[in-house]
């Protein structure tokens, strides 16, 4: 008779890879100061990773729910609240990048290739999800308006008529917390590298401050911001 593995906190988790998924580039040389900053900022991405990994994950459940017959817009709410929570602490998490001076960095950025945060294909995707690439609307919104639509109301009747509306109006207002708090992730991510690297070129080619300055051009969910200037 053969017995099930143990599970435990290490295995559970898989620190065994995780742990040794750091490896900096810069050479010894360097110092140990600058190895431990490279490993930081190496840490700090792969944390934003894996969180894109879960938003995308809710992302994808909230529009199941809100397509599946019957619709459960509760489970949807449960969802996107817990993506507008994810995108507040990765605003957090993009100020840690404060305590990484412009030294320290532009040391060991040279062996760093073309390796840049605009290679992201999870951070491409998330921009998709919330219609701001790609597609002009995200699949997100237009489910919402459906219900809604099935609900006998417009989504501005949705924000005339909060308490007719119920969960419906606090769906919307989710993807208005969650379309600010990616904007606000965006702006930090200006500031940051216009903080560490001025106006250079950026690490993969582009534009480096200007290009990320185009992100703030657009809110996620435009419909919604719209809506508040014509109640």
């Amino acid at each position: 008779m053969t017995h099930p593995p143990v599970v435990t906190y290490p295995t559970y988790l898989q620190l065994d890879k995780i742990l040794e998924a750091q490896a900096p580039l810069g050479p010894a040389t360097l110092g140990p100061s600058v190895h431990a900053a490279e490993q930081f900022f190496i840490v700090v991405h792969q944390a934003f990773e894996l969180w894109f990994k879960q938003v995308l994950t809710d992302l994808d459940c909230a529009c199941e729910a809100l397509s599946a017959q019957p619709r459960d817009p509760e489970r949807a709410l449960d969802h996107l609240q817990r993506v507008a929570s994810i995108h507040r602490l990765l605003y957090q998490q993009m100020t840690l990048f404060d305590h990484l001076s412009p030294g320290t960095f532009l040391a060991f950025r040279p062996y760093l290739g073309t390796a840049s945060g605009s290679e992201s294909d999870q951070w491409r995707q998330v921009q998709k999800a919330l219609g701001l690439r790609g597609e002009p609307r995200s699949q997100l919104y237009a489910l919402l308006e459906s219900a809604a639509r099935d609900s006998g109301l417009s989504m501005l009747d949705v924000y005339r008529e909060p308490f007719r509306a119920g969960v419906l109006y606090r769906l919307a207002e989710a993807l208005v917390d969650i379309s600010d708090l990616f904007w606000q992730l965006s702006a930090a991510h200006v500031e940051i590298a216009e903080r560490t690297i001025g106006q250079r070129e950026g690490t993969g080619g582009t534009r480096g401050v200007p290009y990320l300055r185009e992100a703030l051009e657009v809110k996620a969910f435009p419909e919604l911001w719209d809506i508040r200037t014509r109640l």
